[in-house]
């Protein structure tokens, strides 16, 4: 299974160093001459869309989303059609202060969204008005600052992590989820609602196989190995308890720290 887009937008931008990349002078202050605003066509003009928008152009992306320079232009493209959400989703462009900023989400649990975007200021420094480089944050979910969020539908189908539970996108609703830099020996944890009854997936079949590597065997049958099912739920606590947990810790519901240590090879292909 190929990695989603959405995990490949995601790694590609949290791969960029956090640090200044405009110039200075004495008479503009920060100059908003980036290699984005290069990559974009348009610089010397503040530029968190243009930055939101070349991370997706980097991965191939840019044809769903608009190439703007404005958040009110993005905000009212995504209410046309139907991909505005009051919700976070990872690698949603975030409407921050209804139009004056935007950056790229990152993660989010119950009370915070977290974010990295272009065109912003270092946690913790003071705004004179102009930013000046990329750098990540995290502001509540609910706070009047964060106005809403653009959720675009990725070529794949797959929808990301998110936290609307109606996403239209046809994702079940995730309580938190955050970036971690990526294993290529071995599958991230999908999250706990991925694993509903009935889930196919190659990750199934994976995790199938490598609980019966380590002794946790507790299937009746090798059918549709990639089915989520009763057996999957009897193994995988086997695997919990061989860990030491018991009670409740051990209701064969994976779990990331659990999953981590059951090392499923990563799907290919």
């Amino acid at each position: 299974m190929s990695t989603p887009q959405w995990r490949q937008l995601t790694d590609h931008l949290m791969a960029v160093r956090e640090q200044v990349y405009e110039g200075w002078n004495s008479r503009d202050g920060w100059d908003n001459y980036t290699r984005w605003g290069e990559e974009f066509g348009e610089n010397g003009v503040p530029w968190c869309v243009i930055f939101d928008w070349c991370m997706y152009h980097d991965n191939g992306l840019d044809a769903i989303v608009p190439k703007v320079d404005n958040v009110s232009a993005f905000a009212s493209w995504a209410r046309a059609r139907g991909q505005w959400s009051a919700y976070p989703s990872v690698g949603a462009w975030v409407d921050f202060g209804d139009g004056a900023h935007t950056e790229i989400v990152t993660g989010f649990d119950a009370d915070t969204v977290y974010t990295k975007g272009g065109n912003s200021i270092q946690a913790g420094s003071v705004d004179r008005g102009q930013g000046n480089g990329v750098w990540s944050h995290s502001n509540p979910r609910r706070s009047s600052y964060v106005t809403g969020y653009f959720a675009p539908r990725f070529p794949d189908g797959q929808c990301p992590p998110t936290a609307d539970p109606a996403d239209p996108r046809g994702g079940p609703a995730v309580t938190a989820w955050r970036w971690t830099p990526p294993d290529s020996a071995f599958e991230p944890f999908p999250g706990g609602e991925f694993f509903t009854a009935g889930r196919r997936s190659p990750v199934v079949a994976a995790m199938h196989d490598r609980l019966v590597d380590v002794g946790c065997d507790r299937y009746r049958s090798s059918a549709d190995a990639d089915v989520w099912g009763p057996g999957d739920v009897r193994s995988y606590q086997a695997w919990q308890r061989a860990l030491g947990y018991t009670g409740s810790d051990a209701d064969g519901t994976p779990g990331p720290t659990s999953w981590a240590k059951l090392k499923v090879p990563r799907v290919e292909g």
